[in-house]
């Protein structure tokens, strides 16, 4: 798989377990963080809230954020999949190990190898056997997500 490929998926896993909720929740949450902010700068400026203007305004900010919001969609459909699959518990909790781990701290050089060697010890399974089950994780996700392989 292209780097581009295996970097952008990796950040989209990470991105996913730094939300910490859905896909669905996320949206509903910058949905409603646009509405707060629409009645704040009205109630600022001494206008009264007009509430077609704020949904406008609040469905403005979700497609700005669709991306995120459809990279956040695929983890959660390719995690669901996998679950459903032989061996797919030890699948996700190698994505869990690996991916979700402080996924709010910037990854630093040799992270992920050594959370590959955290996770072949506790699923238990090879280090060869880790490394293929993220690249197919990965491979899954950008399926689901629509991308060029």
């Amino acid at each position: 798989m292209k780097n581009h490929i295996r970097d952008y998926a990796t950040a989209a896993f990470r991105f996913y377990a730094e939300q910490d909720m859905s896909a669905d929740e996320y949206k509903k949450k910058i949905y409603d963080e646009a509405l707060e902010d629409y009645k704040k700068r009205q109630k600022s400026e001494g206008i009264s809230f007009p509430i077609e203007a704020a949904i406008i305004r609040a469905e403005r900010a979700v497609n700005e954020k669709l991306a995120e919001i459809k990279d956040m969609e695929a983890v959660e459909l390719t995690v669901a999949e996998l679950r459903v699959k032989p061996q797919g518990k030890a699948i996700v909790q190698a994505i869990e190990t690996v991916y979700f781990k402080d996924a709010d701290k910037e990854l630093e050089k040799g992270d992920i190898h050594r959370r590959v060697h955290t996770a072949e010890i506790y699923i238990p399974a090879s280090q060869k056997t880790v490394y293929r089950w993220l690249r197919d994780a990965r491979k899954l996700f950008a399926e689901k997500r629509g991308l060029r392989i």
